[in-house]
């Protein structure tokens, strides 16, 4: 990637109020999301809340896109919520679906303000659209080519839903896949000798032209780090109930 001080693209990131070049791990994330497909096709980040790894993504992929690298983003969630059945809730699947798309469209403030909307509704007649938020249920029958594609929150996803995404992709394209395990949503999610279906992806693709990172610093602040990490406490107070 160049020297990371001469690269134009930490400077573009910079403005747009992150300094990556002060934290290593988010440094090391960034190499591998601007890394071209042909060498680094898949990035896996697990890593708790509040550490960039959703915002960085984006950023990432809409400066490839801007630079007509892919032709399009597309940022895939798994509508869970924190144990509720999407199909229990009020509303249409838009009205349904909106809310979990929002750290997407966050993201693409950051390149400008209503980047989400004039990509994803282009005004300009024959203009594909460049940025698509969905949900894994659309993903049959689907092929990605030569675009960005980016599966959020993860750690709740199924792994026949995972499979179903990933084998969408053709070679063309980046795929990023972050989560963080300390934060499954779905407590029916099915494990696979003590694993998630992220994990079991992570060591199925170890090895291959692939690239895992783990973010430690929360920017949200000590409150929510330490809330991230209330199992620690859960775990202490098993351990002292079996000795008394």
């Amino acid at each position: 990637m160049g020297s990371k001080y001469g690269d134009i693209r930490w400077k573009w990131l910079e403005e747009r109020g992150f300094n990556v070049l002060s934290d290593k791990h988010q440094y090391a994330y960034m190499q591998s999301l601007w890394t071209p497909a042909d060498i680094v096709q898949g990035v896996f980040c697990e890593s708790p809340a509040g550490t960039g790894k959703t915002v960085l993504a984006v950023l990432a992929g809409a400066y490839a896109v801007e630079n007509e690298e892919y032709e399009r983003i597309i940022y895939i969630r798994n509508p869970v919520s924190v144990g509720k059945d999407i199909g229990f809730l009020p509303g249409e699947k838009e009205s349904k679906t909106g809310p979990y798309m929002a750290p997407f469209i966050k993201a693409l403030d950051y390149v400008r303000p209503g980047t989400y909307e004039k990509w994803a509704n282009p005004t300009i007649e024959g203009v594909q659209p460049k940025a698509f938020a969905i949900t894994p249920t659309f993903e049959r029958g689907v092929t990605y080519d030569n675009a960005y594609v980016i599966i959020d929150e993860a750690q709740s996803i199924s792994l026949e839903e995972l499979q179903t995404i990933y084998t969408r992709v053709t070679d063309s394209c980046k795929v990023v896949t972050t989560g963080s395990l300390l934060q499954i949503d779905d407590p029916k999610l099915r494990r696979y000798g003590g694993l998630t279906p992220m994990e079991i992806y992570m060591k199925h693709f170890a090895g291959q032209q692939v690239t895992q990172h783990k973010l430690v610093k929360n920017y949200r602040g000590w409150f929510s780090n330490h809330a991230d990490n209330v199992k620690a406490t859960i775990k202490e107070l098993e351990a002292n109930d079996k000795r008394s």
